[in-house]
């Protein structure tokens, strides 16, 4: 029997709104300042993810909803024809909900729902890139309930634990030339063209998991406070189904072949490879995919009563995403793995606030991080690289107890070179982004 050595190379992640496959963009206000928020929260009630200590500063019982939808625009072009392939355009929504509610001059609590790790990428699947991966997805929803505690009038904590569900879904071509037809005979060896699709591959798995979030906010003086807040990791066991969809190819083996002898259609000799019990006849599968632990410390400087400033310093820690394996349930169904080797990110935000009257707030900010991926790992699952972005906002009163928060972010990435098959670099990627939030908050 054939052994096919086919790759599905599973939760390889690309990126949406910040470093590696994080999302930072889950507040509108918090969006407005750029992300500056770890020493004077948003009083929308995110404060239960950027830092839950800020949620003692709030008074009486906070609600809000928003959302942020992210447009990425990006595309690879390669070096030896110069010919530039575009990605599928699409947009995502990154929801956000957070109640919180002052029990006693020194006790808050509330509960909030986030999404804070997500990725797509989608190319053509003509693109050369496919057989790296041309279509990713991956969704994680956090639930957190959370206590924060003042000590003093000027240091308070805060902790929170987050039910996390997260699923992944992946995408790609197999190359039939780079499959092994016989042994020490591969069937680009009897005369198959390379990239020659001849399968689609996916998987679909979900998982389930608790982190920790914890914060701690110092008020040094009447205009300077400090603050900062960590989350814990979680590697996640992901389970699901892999399958396998044959590709018509068309191709026919000539007479005289080593592997029959007889001229042979192509696509009934790796027909029985997809059947019942086959290699490819796809069944359960299982892989694991850490979501990192991250860390923030800032500071915020009220100017004057109407005017304050902030700038935070964020630290994800990537490093935990090294290696990936996916195991088969299928005995004949080979375990993959791939190398991704992510190294820990770093972000510099920088945001500001102006009272401009009782009833509307303006906002703006820009941050710069570094990128996750190395240099090697760079394909068409995640063409990341160092951005440079840059954010507007304002909240506008709509009645007493009622507000509204808008927000427009843009993202540039550097452009960066990566591959789009095993090897060496061989083009540049380019990715940039529009997002645009919006939110409701009520206070009673």
């Amino acid at each position: 029997m054939r052994r096919f050595a086919f790759l599905l190379v599973a939760c390889a992640p690309a990126v949406l709104g910040a470093q590696g496959f994080g999302v930072y963009e889950l507040s509108t206000c918090t969006m407005g300042r750029a992300g500056a928020v770890a020493a004077n929260p948003c009083p929308d009630g995110s404060a239960i993810f950027f830092n839950p200590a800020g949620l003692t500063a709030l008074s009486g019982t906070h609600v809000s909803v928003g959302g942020t939808v992210i447009a990425p625009t990006g595309g690879f072009t390669d070096d030896l024809f110069g010919q530039k392939t575009g990605m599928t355009k699409q947009t995502f929504l990154v929801p956000n909900v957070f109640v919180t509610h002052r029990f006693s001059p020194k006790l808050s609590g509330g509960i909030g729902l986030y999404a804070p790790y997500g990725l797509g990428t989608e190319w053509p699947t003509t693109f050369a890139g496919r057989f790296e991966g041309y279509k990713t997805t991956l969704k994680s929803i956090y639930i957190q309930p959370t206590a924060a505690y003042q000590v003093t009038p000027r240091l308070s904590f805060g902790l929170g634990v987050a039910y996390i569900h997260s699923s992944v879904e992946l995408h790609q071509r197999v190359d039939l030339s780079q499959q092994v037809a016989a042994p020490n005979i591969t069937f680009a060896m009897l005369g198959i063209p390379a990239g020659t699709d001849f399968a689609d591959a996916s998987l679909s798995a979900t998982a389930n998991g608790i982190a920790f979030n914890g914060g701690v906010t110092y008020k040094v003086t009447d205009r300077l406070t400090i603050g900062g807040h960590f989350m814990t990791k979680k590697t996640l066991s992901y389970s699901g189904t892999a399958t396998f969809t044959q590709i018509a190819t068309g191709l026919v083996l000539p007479p005289g072949n080593p592997i029959t002898g007889v001229t042979t259609p192509v696509d009934l000799l790796v027909a029985s490879e997809f059947a019942a019990a086959g290699p490819l006849s796809g069944g359960a599968a299982t892989t694991d995919l850490t979501l990192p632990d991250q860390g923030t410390i800032g500071l915020s400087y009220k100017l004057s009563d109407s005017w304050m400033v902030s700038a935070d310093w964020q630290q994800v820690v990537w490093g935990w995403f090294n290696k990936l394996q996916v195991n088969f349930a299928n005995p004949l169904t080979p375990p993959l793995s791939a190398y991704e080797g992510y190294r820990d990110s770093n972000a510099f935000r920088f945001g500001t606030e102006y009272q401009y009257s009782p009833r509307l707030a303006l906002r703006g900010g820009y941050l710069h991080h570094s990128a996750a991926a190395p240099n090697e790992t760079v394909t068409p699952r995640l063409p990341e690289g160092a951005r440079n972005e840059f954010v507007l906002g304002a909240s506008v009163g709509l009645s007493g107890m009622l507000h509204g928060d808008l927000a427009y972010q843009y993202v540039r990435q550097n452009d960066r070179r990566g591959r789009v098959a095993p090897g060496v670099n061989t083009g540049l990627y380019t990715f940039s982004a529009s997002l645009f939030g919006a939110g409701l908050s009520y206070t009673f």
